[in-house]
């Protein structure tokens, strides 16, 4: 898994410059929500996407906002890998008010068409919620309830640790933790789709729950516009820190997947190679 997620990185940055790898496939099949990737990536080999939103004022109020995902995503048989890196960034009247960095790495096992194994590694920085590093590691099985050209419905069970670190001068905390998340993907046009992803992080000192919901609808060719919005909520957080943050983005999505293999050239009538048949006298 380490060796898979490692290589995911090192193409994450060459993503947006992949443009040739487009294949004649649907944008439905590979956007910006990881747990809609993991679920539609069918093709073996390399694919992924990027989502880039920006949001400026001027006049009475100076604010800029600028949000970014990448999700890079491979598939070896019974093996599918994904990493998804997210960020945030927010500022008014030149001082900065929101920053945030995430990082996710899923492998999972297909045992059969319905059921996997997975190991899910995850890494936050947000200063602004009073986290300086929050990690998780958590393995676990996964089962695929519904898997219909137009619908995707997943559930995950799995258990691991958490180790998180704070922003003030509170002691940093190690725990276990027991995870349960769900991804449901519908695909209601041809050139559309709705994701929702809901997971719950349950610890002895807090538990995390966190909701995605993101409407992708297709451009033209390899771009498509994205909606969403992430709701996260802390059950115990510290002095002066809110529980609940929401995010709504707007982003213009470009995703890249293997290009189709090009068939051989026909063969002629008759045997491969053989030599032309002599006509009867």
């Amino acid at each position: 898994m380490v060796r898979r997620l490692a290589a995911g990185a090192g193409l994450l940055a060459l993503a947006a410059l992949l443009g040739e790898a487009r294949a004649d496939v649907n944008l439905t099949d590979l956007e910006a929500n990881a747990a809609a990737a993991q679920q539609t990536a069918v093709k073996d080999g390399w694919q992924g996407s990027v989502a880039l939103g920006y949001l400026q004022t001027t006049g009475n109020s100076n604010t800029a906002t600028a949000n970014g995902k990448a999700l890079v995503g491979y598939k070896a048989g019974n093996w599918q890998d994904s990493i998804l890196v997210q960020a945030l960034k927010a500022s008014q009247e030149g001082v900065l008010t929101a920053e945030n960095f995430e990082a996710n790495g899923q492998s999972d096992y297909n045992l059969d068409p319905d059921d996997y194994l997975f190991g899910n590694v995850d890494y936050l920085r947000d200063v602004f919620s009073g986290y300086e590093r929050r990690t998780s590691e958590v393995l676990g099985v996964g089962h695929r309830f519904i898997n219909s050209p137009t619908q995707q419905l997943d559930l995950e069970l799995g258990a691991g640790r958490r180790q998180t670190r704070y922003t003030t001068g509170f002691p940093s905390s190690e725990e276990w933790v027991e995870r349960v998340a769900g991804s449901y993907l519908w695909k209601f046009t041809d050139t559309s789709n709705i994701t929702e992803s809901l997971s719950v992080v349950h610890g002895a000192s807090n538990t995390l729950t966190q909701s995605v919901t993101a409407v992708t609808a297709n451009l033209v060719n390899s771009f498509a516009l994205s909606f969403s919005y992430t709701v996260s909520h802390n059950s115990s957080v510290l002095e002066g820190f809110k529980k609940t943050d929401a995010v709504t983005a707007l982003s213009l999505v470009y995703s890249f997947v293997p290009a189709a293999p090009i068939p051989p050239p026909a063969s002629p009538v008759g045997n491969p190679g053989s030599a032309p048949a002599v006509p009867p006298p």
